[in-house]
């Protein structure tokens, strides 16, 4: 039994990849990209971006991790962004259920990219896929919880809400 019925993806589609210029890509994660997906994560919490969880051991969760990301019934969805070989960012999300809007939509968990990468349409990349992986599966919308430390992000498509909560949306529904 499928505990989230609108979670059925409505075609085996690929996951998408986005060519990008000055040779930037973004692709779902697989399972030989995981140390480089923790790379960037321990780079993101080296540089303050995130809090670490009680100061727990790093490689806590690693199976979790994994299971959440490749095991059916997915519960957990990362892009990597890459210029050329090198890894330069990721974006990592999970399905959320709004009682309000009763109905699903994907929670970005975290956004990072290289600070020399800023400013080259990397982070609208990874939230392309991360949009695009919404549609898929029948989520309403992508919404992010951005850390109050943290400087807006400003995107185009996207808004963000009152400045009290810090959430990005999607200024439309990526499903219909």
């Amino acid at each position: 039994m499928n505990l989230f019925p609108a979670l059925v993806p409505r075609g085996r589609v690929s996951p998408p990849t986005f060519p990008a210029t000055a040779g930037y890509t973004v692709a779902r994660v697989s399972r030989r990209d995981i140390e480089v997906l923790m790379a960037l994560c321990d780079l993101q919490r080296d540089r303050g971006r995130s809090p670490a969880a009680d100061d727990r051991e790093t490689s806590a969760g690693l199976l979790e991790l994994m299971e959440a990301l490749f095991d059916p019934p997915l519960r957990a969805w990362a892009w990597i962004a890459r210029d050329g070989e090198a890894a330069v960012g990721y974006a990592a999300a999970t399905v959320g259920f709004s009682l309000l809007e009763r109905g699903y939509y994907l929670r970005l968990e975290s956004l990072y990219v290289d600070p020399a990468h800023h400013g080259r349409d990397v982070e609208a990349r990874l939230l392309a896929s991360a949009s695009a992986t919404a549609v898929q599966l029948g989520c309403f919308a992508v919404q992010w919880q951005q850390d109050a430390g943290l400087p807006p992000l400003q995107l185009s498509g996207a808004s963000i809400g009152d400045g009290r909560c810090g959430m990005l949306r999607l200024s439309t529904p990526t499903a219909s």
